[in-house]
């Protein structure tokens, strides 16, 4: 997920701000049970990897967005949209997607021209590679991304490899995203008058109709088990007809 200041803006004009914006982004995950996987500050946009129920995405940013501006145009005396129009987001659909949108999102300092390094320190990199002097060094859940690269060790060779370049979600990979906000809409007029949220409630022959109606409209199973609640490995089980 990515959000920028409007007309480039700067947003985050010293370390007061960024950690005014890490206080209030930690409290938005706390109090809506979001999972925060990483997060980097770069002067005029942020981006951060959460896992979050699609419901509540929006609602959530809204609110972080528009606590951090008030005490932003507060403090520099500035009026008017802090940031530009809303968030941008993809879903993460596998575990070597989950990596490279890290290893992107720590990279991004060095693509840049801010860092050498990914040793950054308004990042979760030192959180993850296991470095003194992490900013927030809790924000971040790291397990996850530990488990896949085998420790702290497997992070640092891994983000040493170059893979500046590699697109993410604020620019095309060349084929067309179906985002969350539009995978909810796509289930709701699918499903019928049945809320996505309610199929895991339904008897086991209309819960796997639904599944099977969401996945042959082209969304994933993992979005399924976003949206549903239902889990992957349930999902993943239900055939196509």
């Amino acid at each position: 997920m990515v959000s920028r200041g409007a007309g480039h803006c700067i947003i985050f004009e010293d370390d007061a701000d960024r950690n005014r914006f890490l206080g209030a982004l930690a409290d938005v995950a706390a109090g809506e049970g979001a999972e925060m996987y990483a997060w980097c500050l770069m002067d005029n946009h942020y981006h951060i990897l959460v896992r979050h129920e699609i419901e509540k995405l929006s609602a959530g940013m809204k609110r972080l967005g528009s606590a951090y501006a008030l005490y932003f145009n507060t403090r520099h005396e500035r009026d008017g949209h802090l940031f530009q129009g809303r968030f941008k987001s993809e879903p993460v659909e596998s575990d070597e997607y989950f990596l490279t949108v890290l290893r992107y999102i720590h990279q991004n300092p060095i693509k840049a021209g801010l860092s050498r390094t990914c040793d950054y320190p308004w990042s979760s990199y030192r959180a993850y590679a296991g470095l003194k002097g992490a900013a927030w060094p809790e924000l971040a859940s790291t397990r996850m991304g530990l488990d896949l690269l085998g420790g702290a060790r497997g992070v640092r060779d891994f983000h040493a490899l170059v893979d500046y370049g590699t697109p993410c979600c604020d620019i095309g990979r060349g084929r067309r995203l179906v985002g969350d906000d539009e995978a909810m809409a796509v289930a709701r007029a699918v499903l019928e008058g049945v809320a996505p949220n309610a199929v895991c409630g339904l008897a086991r022959d209309g819960r796997d109709a639904a599944i099977r109606t969401l996945r042959a409209a082209g969304l994933s199973v993992r979005q399924v088990e976003r949206l549903t609640g239902v889990s992957r490995g349930v999902v993943a089980s239900i055939r196509q007809e």
